[in-house]
């Protein structure tokens, strides 16, 4: 199947389903309640939890830097590729903006598309595992149902198929001959994905980027924090982690471009098990969701029309005459 026709099936799958979960968030809910409540919003502990958002990207992009092991790429792109990528998942299906991350990685690094896309296998998936982690842990202590347990045993089957799957690589790789060269683009792809997939994590690298994705998360609870103090709503700090936890695990569900109704679903349906009542939880994920969701669509906007832009001009200087 064609990536087009890949998108496009994603995209026919996910709307719907985003509409559905955004039908179930609103429904009986009071609307005139909610919108009052944004309008009472404290911008300024708005304003720091978007400032929030940001050292999330930064840390986040730190880690993928350490991850790919390429110094001749500043941190500033490493955040520039992770923002835009960011705002292409929130305007397309099917998480597309991963995969560009790949692409602009093997660009700038010259390094193969492959190993490039391992890098981002890699970054997304300790994401998973302190998501994952989170999610475990607030269950135990905050709250807990029946589509939550749900929700952590695929997370757990996700992680450990995953770890199977590096296994599997380094197998595969130490078996093969590594002076064979693979025909065909998506051979290659393949071929370069797994070497490095396989190559040892060492256990140093391991604390480091564990600590950036922890550190990551830990900021977005604080802008969690800092949105649910801009309504008056009281979140204690496990409530901030556990919230981040089914957020963002949750979105892994097909859903329409940005999340949206998923997101908001997840967000009434995990404030609901701590004791915050649907108008001002609704609220809350509006206002959450808004605050990641417009800033980086924005700028990773403005940074991919820079780029082209750059680009562009490059392209024509080469082949103006001399």
């Amino acid at each position: 199947m064609g990536s087009r026709r890949l998108r496009t099936l994603v995209a026919l799958v996910g709307v719907p389903i985003g509409l559905v979960f955004l039908w179930l968030a609103i429904r009986d809910a009071d609307l005139r309640a909610v919108w009052d409540s944004l309008r009472a919003a404290d911008a300024l502990l708005v304003a720091l939890a978007v400032a929030a958002f940001g050292v999330v990207y930064v840390l986040q992009s730190t880690r993928w830097r350490r991850i790919a092991g390429t110094p001749t790429v500043g941190i500033l792109r490493f955040v520039e590729m992770t923002v835009s990528g960011v705002a292409v998942n929130n305007v397309l299906p099917g998480r597309i903006g991963d995969f560009l991350r790949a692409r602009w990685l093997g660009l700038a690094a010259r390094v193969p598309a492959g190993r490039a896309f391992g890098t981002v296998v890699l970054d997304r998936a300790f994401d998973l595992v302190i998501l994952v982690a989170l999610l475990v842990v607030g269950i135990a202590a905050v709250a807990s149902s029946e589509w939550l347990v749900e929700l952590a045993a695929v997370g757990i089957v996700v992680v450990l198929a995953f770890c199977l799957v590096l296994l599997l690589s380094r197998t595969y790789i130490g078996r093969r001959d590594r002076d064979r060269r693979e025909r065909g683009l998506v051979r290659r792809l393949a071929r370069d994905t797994v070497e490095r997939l396989a190559e040892p994590l060492g256990r140093r690298h391991l604390v480091v980027w564990l600590a950036l994705s922890l550190g990551a998360w830990g900021a977005w609870a604080v802008a969690a924090l800092l949105v649910a103090r801009s309504l008056d709503l009281d979140l204690s700090v496990t409530d901030a982690l556990f919230v981040t936890a089914v957020l963002n695990l949750g979105s892994a569900v097909p859903s329409s471009p940005g999340y949206v109704g998923t997101y908001e679903w997840l967000g009434v349906a995990s404030l609901g098990l701590v004791g915050i009542d649907k108008e001002p939880a609704l609220a809350f994920t509006i206002l959450l969701h808004a605050s990641w969701y417009v800033p980086t669509t924005v700028v990773g906007a403005v940074a991919l029309g820079a780029r082209a832009v750059v680009q562009l001009r490059g392209r024509r200087a080469v082949a103006a005459p001399r």
